[in-house]
C-alpha cells in the first residue's frame, strides 16, 4: 500500500475464472482498503469471503456511476482508499471505470494499478496467432451490418484482433467473418479459461464455426483472430505514395508512423516499408 494523506484509488485485477490466480498484493490492498468499488457486490463478495477478507462491498457499474463517483471523491479525500474491480480481470477493459479514474485524477488524487490476469492476454497467449503485436476491439458490433463495416475496416489489420462475443453471437459473427475476411483466417476461441472447462477452438473460420456450433457454450467468450497477410496490405498502398515519401526530407521513423496509422501496418512493416533515412 502506499500511503497518501487523500487516500487513494486502486486498480485491482482478480481472477477471470480461478480463485487461486490472484497476487499476493492484490490480496494485501483488498484486505486494508476501507471498501472496494465493484461491477457485482456477489461476485466480489465470493472473492473476498473465500481469502477471510472482511473489507465491505459498493455498488458500482454503468446504471449508477454519476451518482456514486462524487460520494468516492469525498470519501478519498476525507483519506479513505478504495479497490476498483471488476466482475473478472482486469478493470477498465470493457467496464465503466475509466470516469472514476479520470475524475480521480483531476482532483489530485493517486491511481495505482495492482497488475494481475487479463482474459485478453490469457486467450491471446494461448491463441497460438500472436506474434508481436495485436488490436483489442471489445465487443464487437451485434448489428450485421454494423459488423460487415467494422470487419471491412478491419480486414487489413496485420496485428492480432482480439474480442469479447457472447455464446448466442458467437457462430452468426464468425459466419459474417467467413464473408468478409474469407475462409481461410485463423481464429481461436476461448472458452472458460481457468476453469475446469476450459477450451480452446482453433482453426480456419468455417471449421470452428462448425465446431462451436453444435458445442454447449457459456459465458463470456474471447474470440483471437488472424491479422491479414502482410503482403495483402502491401499490394494496397499505391506505388505513387512510397515514390512521394521517397522524396520526403522526413526520418525514416516519421515516414513509417505515417504508413503504420494511414495503412493500418505493423510497426515493423512500416519501418521496412519506409526505406532508408533521408540524409540531413
Amino acid at each position: 500500500m502506499y500511503d497518501h494523506p487523500g487516500g487513494a484509488l486502486y486498480l485491482v485485477s482478480t481472477p477471470i475464472g480461478n480463485l487461486k490466480d490472484i497476487t499476493i498484493r492484490a490480496l494485501d490492498v483488498l484486505a486494508k482498503v476501507h471498501f472496494v468499488a465493484s461491477e457485482d457486490t456477489r461476485v466480489t463478495r465470493h472473492l473476498l469471503d473465500h481469502y477471510k477478507i472482511a473489507t465491505p462491498c459498493v455498488s458500482y457499474h454503468e446504471h449508477n456511476r454519476n451518482e456514486k463517483i462524487p460520494i468516492f471523491l469525498h470519501r478519498m479525500e476525507k483519506g479513505e482508499s478504495i479497490a476498483l474491480v471488476s466482475d473478472a480481470g482486469t478493470p477498465l477493459i470493457s467496464d465503466p471505470g475509466s470516469a472514476l479514474v479520470s475524475e480521480t485524477i483531476g482532483r489530485g488524487l493517486p491511481v495505482h494499478p495492482v497488475p494481475g490476469p487479463s482474459s485478453i492476454l490469457a486467450a491471446l497467449s494461448a491463441s497460438g496467432l500472436f506474434e508481436d503485436q495485436f488490436f483489442f476491439g471489445g465487443f464487437l458490433p451485434r448489428g450485421r451490418g454494423d459488423l460487415e463495416r467494422f470487419l471491412r475496416e478491419s480486414s487489413s489489420r496485420t496485428e492480432s484482433l482480439v474480442f469479447f462475443e457472447t455464446p448466442r453471437r458467437i457462430v452468426r459473427t464468425l459466419g459474417t467473418m467467413e464473408e468478409v475476411l474469407g475462409p481461410d483466417r485463423h481464429v481461436s476461441v476461448a472458452r472458460e479459461m481457468t476453469k475446469l472447462h476450459e477450451s480452446f477452438y482453433r482453426g480456419r473460420i468455417p471449421e470452428v464455426r462448425d465446431l462451436l456450433d453444435s458445442a454447449p457454450l457459456l459465458g463470456e467468450l474471447v474470440l483471437v483472430v488472424e491479422g491479414a497477410p502482410p503482403e495483402k496490405r502491401f499490394k494496397e498502398i499505391p506505388p505513387s505514395v512510397l515514390e512521394a515519401l521517397s522524396h520526403l526530407s522526413a526520418s525514416r521513423a516519421d515516414k513509417a508512423r505515417f504508413l503504420a496509422k494511414a495503412f493500418g501496418l505493423s510497426r515493423n512493416t512500416a519501418y521496412r516499408l519506409a526505406g532508408d533515412d533521408t540524409p540531413e
